[in-house]
């Protein structure tokens, strides 16, 4: 096989300057100079949870501009929407669930009479008891918050899933240490700059709806909005621009601005524009699932792990949304190590809270985050070093998981060099300076593993790809461009693959109407799904104008090669003649120039006991922090950082390199300082003076460490590395705080207040 020209070059992207500049258009630039629009807002509760006992819109639908009122009577189709199921409400109708359950909508002339409008609404509401504690709302004697729900379900459990495998009691009997703790991990906001915003016009054509909004998932959002519509899906065509970051949150929160831009069209049958307020991002949209972890680890007196427990309650909030942290905190609750014997238990429980949704990481920090604090408990209980601790548990070819998949060197194995990179870094090799005694500093590491994609059997991914008799290229995939580099990587899998220069390869993007259905931007998934689908694609392709090409030499098939944009026989560059003649050749002779490109992984069959493959491939990383504890405030600094993560093949360095960096960043906030408040249904911090984010000031020099142990089924052998970084931190910085003050922290953000907290109660 040939070198690539472009796949594991730190190519420049595309978008950058454009976005450096301000001439990137994001979705509310669409909405600028536009006289045809119409503004929306919404009317919300101001209760967690209450009883809708009337509605008058009289006076808002007779103010002067005001071109439409709704509520839940007004509705063209169902009342319900969502990614998984229609179970949020475009419209409350009798009762709210969060503070983000809609109970009226208005489209006027501008923003200000939409404003106004909203403000003369009056509603008289019965308050209800709120519930916050999902813990309480698992208990068999616990309200039962929806009492009419679209799915049958089990009183508040919205789902639960248990991993077993071996027999864990046994294990425990046989143990010669018990570590035994609880962890708790809070609701996150994505705290992504774009606030969710979409425009909804009408199709005067053919009828139907055309709606512009930042997305993770176009295809998907059609199917998840279309019965609120009242609509098929042929007939809504979902377009996301440059996505002014996601995190997983964009994957259905925008939906919640969409639908409403959208019955306000079909009512109108004018444009609409609804742009949320940060204070309705902070309030409405989903969240990172707050967890609470029981965490029994069971070990010989060697230190090999002989078996795990782990219960895990999500807080799940009011809608079902992306449900599947439950399965991930439960495959995930033992860690990158081998253990013959664990039973893991999860459930997702509905609160009157915003809706947790997928959030970079999808259950996986949460779950980690106990198991590598057990790890540290664990050495501390035996006297071992925390590094030897898991070089002698990790997962090694022909292992398998505690979900009974077996780790196969093929499919990229690793998590031990990541380890032995981290171990030789400065971070464990340079002394740690203590000379101020109020300063303490310490150092500590934490593993992962990650899978790439859902492992659902509707994870695959198709593309568009079609030759211009130019010799340029287009590609059509509905994946988005979040500000990972997806666009860069997928010109560079395309242009190895078929031969051309990268320059000639056009991605066209996010446009349902333009692409097929390639899953949605999350999971860490798209450069390796939609990647093999666009390497199919061009592989047809590839093969077709070889074979024209081959005819036109008067040469052996198997011996015509295509480089830079040149087709020549094997070893003969002289007699190369231009692509572009090929491909004109080929559309001549009645040869198709465009094909569909499409790939899948392997169909996993999981046992009742969810044992079994769950995703083709896993990402696995090693996180090195040092910290530096002030004593006497609490105040934690991180130092110095270093992450080495097993990516397969960098398809594009520079870009792996800065989602390493922002995984990193991203998790600093949440060990340390993010959190949302919540009380009788309602967000105490909702702006960002009060819900704390870090800044440039909070984070140190993040250096990475590139393992590339490829993938064999992942094109030119990449994995997924956008979730993996933001796992491995939090544990880590535990870890770190801990061998600084010799206190152990078992609830996260680990604030000021916690530490002296930890410090004054070791003291008594």
């Amino acid at each position: 096989m040939r070198e690539p020209n472009y796949v594991g070059k730190s190519l420049p992207r595309p978008d950058s300057l454009a976005k450096a500049t301000g001439a990137a258009k994001y979705t509310a630039d669409l909405s600028l100079f536009r006289k045809d629009l119409l503004y929306a807002k919404a009317l919300f509760p101001p209760y967690g949870h209450a009883r809708i006992v009337r509605i008058d819109t009289s006076a808002a639908a007779a103010l002067e501009g005001v071109a439409a009122v709704m509520t839940a009577n007004d509705l063209p189709g169902a009342n319900g929407y969502g990614g998984m199921i229609p179970d949020k409400v475009v419209i409350a109708r009798d009762e709210v669930f969060y503070e983000g359950d809609p109970v009226a909508l208005v489209a006027a002339e501008s923003l200000a009479i939409a404003e106004e409008a909203v403000s003369l609404i009056q509603v008289e509401y019965e308050p209800l008891e709120s519930f916050d504690d999902p813990q309480r709302m698992l208990q068999e004697d616990a309200p039962l918050l929806h009492a009419q729900y679209p799915v049958p379900k089990d009183g508040n459990v919205s789902d639960a899933v248990t991993v077993k495998k071996g027999d864990a009691d046994a294990a425990f009997q046989s143990a010669d240490v018990v570590i035994d703790n609880w962890y708790k991990t809070p609701m996150l906001d994505h705290a992504y700059l774009e606030p969710d915003v979409a425009i909804a016009e009408p199709d005067p054509v053919q009828g139907g709806l055309v709606i512009y909004s930042p997305q993770h998932a176009v295809q998907m959002a059609k199917r998840a909005m279309s019965d609120a519509f009242n609509l098929p899906q042929s007939k809504i065509r979902v377009v996301s621009q440059i996505v002014g970051g996601g995190f997983g949150g964009k994957e259905d929160s925008t939906f919640d601005v969409s639908v409403i831009a959208g019955v306000l069209a079909l009512k109108t049958k004018r444009p609409v524009y609804y742009e949320f307020t940060r204070d309705e991002v902070f309030k409405n949209t989903g969240k990172r699932h707050a967890c609470v972890i029981h965490h029994q680890l069971a070990a010989d007196k060697t230190g090999k792990i002989l078996g795990i427990k782990v219960d895990t309650v999500v807080d799940k909030g009011a809608w079902k949304s992306i449900d599947a942290i439950p399965s991930r905190t439960a495959q995930y609750a033992g860690g990158p190590y081998s253990i013959d014997h664990a039973l893991c238990r999860s459930w997702s429980v509905f609160t009157d809270h915003p809706y947790g949704c997928a959030f970079r990481g999808l259950g996986s920090p949460q779950a980690h985050f106990a198991m590598e604090s057990q790890m540290d408990e664990l050495a501390r209980r035996l006297g071992m070093d925390p590094v030897e601790l898991r070089l002698k548990n990790i997962l090694r070819n022909g292992d398998s998981t505690i979900w009974g998949q077996v780790m196969l060197e093929e499919r990229g194995l690793g998590l031990e060099e990541c380890i032995k990179r981290v171990r030789e870094d400065k971070i464990f090799q340079d002394p740690l300076d203590q000379s101020d005694p109020k300063i303490r500093r310490g150092r500590g590491m934490a593993c992962f593993l990650y899978g790439t994609g859902t492992g659902m059997p509707t994870d695959g991914a198709h593309c568009l790809v079609q030759a211009q008799p130019d010799g340029s290229i287009n590609i059509g995939a509905s994946a988005s461009e979040l500000g990972q580099g997806f666009i860069i990587a997928m010109k560079q899998l395309a242009a190895d693959t078929l031969g051309v220069s990268i320059g000639k390869v056009h991605i066209d993007f996010s446009d349902s109407a333009a692409s097929l259905e390639s899953g949605a931007t999350v999971a860490s998934r798209t450069t390796v799904l939609t990647g093999n689908a666009i390497v199919d694609g061009c592989r047809q392709l590839r093969r077709r104008f070889q074979k024209v090409g081959a005819e036109m030499l008067h040469c052996d098939l198997r011996t015509c090669e295509i480089d830079h944009d040149q087709v020549y026989p094997t070893g003969c560059p002289e007699r190369a003649i231009p692509l572009k003649s090929v491909i004109a050749k080929a559309f001549a002779s009645q040869v198709p120039l465009g094909t569909v490109g499409s790939w899948y992984p392997p169909m996993t069959y999981p046992n009742p006991e969810n044992q079994g493959d769950k995703m083709h491939t896993y990402a696995f990383g090693c996180q090195g922090v040092t910290v530096a504890v002030d004593t006497e405030t609490g105040e934690v600094t991180v130092e110095d950082a270093v992450l080495a993560c097993d990516v397969g093949k960098a398809i594009n360095p520079s870009t792996v390199e800065g989602q390493l960096q922002g995984g990193m960043a991203q998790a600093i906030g949440w060990a340390l300082m993010e959190e949302h408040f919540m009380a009788s249904g309602r967000m105490k911090n909702h702006t960002y003076h009060d819900y704390l984010i870090p800044t440039a000031m909070d984070v140190p020099q993040l250096r990475t460490i590139l393992v590339e142990h490829p993938n064999c089924l992942g094109p030119f052998g990449a994995k997924g590395v956008g979730e993996p970084p933001i796992v491995g931190a939090a544990p880590a910085i535990r870890a770190a705080v801990r061998d600084a003050i010799g206190v152990s922290i078992y609830e996260i953000p680990m604030t000021p207040v916690r530490i002296m907290e930890a410090i004054r109660n070791s003291k008594k």
